[in-house]
């Protein structure tokens, strides 16, 4: 170099998708904590990689949930 210079590095957050897709025959919502998902059939959000993501599966009036498949498993 003959003189001072400036320089900037850029960095970017790696981020994830989930995908949230609801089936039966009851029906209800998907929710998310961090916000992000809110959707009846499927839906999808990016989150950054290493973030807990909490879902939230409320039944709709006559409905009940039954449970987590796929990547989540369970009833809670």
């Amino acid at each position: 170099m003959t003189q001072a210079r400036a320089v900037s590095a850029t960095f970017s957050l790696l981020s994830e998708k989930l995908t949230v897709s609801t089936f039966g025959k009851g029906s209800g919502a998907v929710t998310s904590s961090p916000a992000g998902i809110s959707c009846g059939a499927t839906c999808s959000h990016s989150y950054g990689v290493g973030t807990s993501v909490t879902l939230t599966a409320p039944p709709a009036t006559g409905s009940s949930f039954s449970g987590w498949s796929g990547a989540c498993s369970g009833t809670g």
